[in-house]
């Protein structure tokens, strides 16, 4: 019992020891506490949201932004063809991608991570089997997996996580799995089994915490992938439908207008890019704090 208490000590003062050393960088602990704000913003996103995304307000249609002449503050994004608000479907749009994306990545690190660790802990022509099979995949581009299984689905964004999680999943488990074999290969891994250490506390006690960094870029890979292929698939009408205001849809729906109305295109893609560029920042942060507090 003791040492379960001092395992657990141990566990909390490491945490508490790297959250530190993620304080000292400043750009990431800023773009940490804007991508907790964009996770709060996608939970209470119809709290938040001015008027509904759906609220077409007539003769309004193609209000610009408020920081432009002409603009009006009570739409701050403007409005689109529909007299649509726009920062109202941006805000929504949140829960729509980035809630999808956080779904697949949440699946895709727990489904992924298990069976790239059961993939890297077993041996023999079984362990050689699963690796030729992960290589396979690897030849194919992620979007082009999660097209062809959407092709085969009725349109829709559910369909569309479906289809991205099933495309991501052997990337992520095969990258787990190459981590795994890599660490099985060092010396001092090799002395630890002749001493006589099971597998399951070899994997506890060195592989997995040696692995943690590379386990946390896979996480943010695959939100990167899985941000950018949810927002493709609904902008070739695989995805989300209209009147949805997914970020890609919002996309595909106002393209027409990039002309007259250019911020009814360019505000979802910018909500897209900054998304990608927050979690890279924080988790590129993060992991240098990790690795500082290991030298």
């Amino acid at each position: 019992m003791k040492d379960k208490e001092a395992d657990e000590f141990r566990e909390s003062a490491s945490i508490y020891q790297i959250w530190l050393l993620f304080r000292k960088n400043r750009i990431a602990l800023f773009s940490f506490y804007l991508f907790f704000l964009l996770i709060l913003t996608a939970l209470f996103a119809p709290f938040i949201a001015p008027y509904s995304d759906s609220m077409e307000f007539v003769g309004q249609e193609f209000m610009p932004p408020s920081w432009v002449e002409k603009g009006q503050i009570a739409f701050f994004f403007g409005t689109d063809d529909l007299a649509r608000d726009v920062l109202s479907r941006v805000i929504m749009g949140a829960r729509y991608t980035l809630g999808s994306s956080l779904i697949v990545v949440i699946l895709a690190a727990i489904i992924g991570g298990a069976l790239g660790i059961w993939a890297g802990m077993s041996g023999g022509i079984k362990a050689r089997f699963l690796g030729h099979i992960f290589d396979a995949f690897l030849s194919i581009p992620i979007l082009l997996i999660a097209i062809i299984i959407s092709t085969f689905m009725e349109p829709s964004l559910m369909n569309a996580i479906i289809s991205t999680l099933l495309a991501v999943l052997p990337y992520f488990t095969h990258a787990i799995y190459r981590a795994i074999q890599q660490e099985l290969k060092k010396e001092y891994v090799m002395m630890l089994k002749l001493d006589g250490i099971t597998n399951g506390e070899l994997l506890r006690s060195t592989i997995l915490p040696n692995i943690t960094v590379l386990y946390i870029q896979e996480i943010s890979r695959a939100f990167v992938v899985t941000i950018l292929d949810i927002s493709a698939l609904s902008f070739i009408s695989l995805g989300a439908q209209r009147p949805m205001p997914e970020w890609g849809a919002m996309i595909k729906d106002s393209l027409e207008l990039i002309y007259l109305a250019p911020w009814t295109v360019l505000l979802p893609g910018f909500a897209i890019i900054l998304t990608i560029l927050l979690s890279i920042v924080f988790i590129n942060g993060l992991c240098q704090a990790i690795n500082q507090y290991y030298q």
